[in-house]
């Protein structure tokens, strides 16, 4: 059975990603940060999220 996750994952260009620090819409193909962890990609609207993301990645990448 596959896992649903509550992640920002790749999308289409036309799509949003939401940021998993925040909450805040983005569009993954034009922010400039973002992170992959356990085969997920995160983005995120800010270098301020991603560091916040990097020094406790499990706490907003559910399993």
């Amino acid at each position: 059975m596959a896992h649903q996750r509550r992640t920002s994952e790749h999308r289409s260009e036309h799509s949003t990603a939401t940021d998993p620090v925040c909450g805040m819409t983005v569009d993954p193909s034009t922010t400039a940060v973002s992170r992959d962890n356990d085969g997920v990609t995160y983005y995120f609207c800010s270098a301020h999220c991603v560091e916040t993301f990097d020094v406790d990645p499990s706490r907003y990448a559910p399993a």
